[in-house]
């Protein structure tokens, strides 16, 4: 069996418009298993995503096969905090996932509805990288606390594709 990629979005727009910038999947509906090859520099890998946004129990079979979680927050949302938090009862069985992101647009963004550090102190707690797609500015402040507790990375480099926001 494949492994699996868990992409939970917040917000089905951005959960759209990553997932078909990954696959080209223009349909997405929660359950569905889209296979998908990874391909880097480095390694080759076929993966199924599987793109929810609705809260419902992870199925069995998807949670035992669960590599990666990625969750998607959409900056711009008022309640972008509590959505996140919302989630986390039925994203338990996730939690031994070798890999878990938080992904943002823009962290920049975020500052007329959830600050900085309430995101970094998150990720932090529940053990999740952030991931900002957008990184347009940088403070000496945030670049001595990235150093210190989260990475930024670009989508980019984590897969071999290009696509913008």
């Amino acid at each position: 069996m494949k492994p699996c990629i868990v992409i939970v979005g917040l917000d089905q727009i951005f959960l759209d418009e990553v997932v078909q910038g990954l696959t080209g999947e223009n349909k997405i509906s929660d359950n569905n298993r889209i296979e998908w090859t990874i391909d880097t520099k480095y390694y080759t890998a076929d993966v199924h995503l599987c793109p929810i946004n609705t809260k419902i129990l992870v199925e069995e079979s998807v949670a035992n096969l669960a590599q990666v979680i990625i969750l998607l927050i959409d900056p711009s949302q008022i309640n972008s905090r509590t959505k996140l938090d919302s989630w986390l009862p039925f994203l338990s069985v996730l939690n031994e996932c070798e890999t878990k992101l938080l992904v943002t647009r823009n962290m920049d963004a975020l500052s007329n509805t959830i600050s900085k550090m309430d995101v970094k102190q998150w990720c932090t707690q529940h053990e999740y990288e952030l991931l900002e797609l957008e990184k347009t500015t940088t403070s000496e402040t945030d670049d001595e606390d990235d150093e210190n507790s989260h990475q930024y990375i670009s989508w980019d480099s984590c897969f071999s594709f290009s696509f913008s926001f």
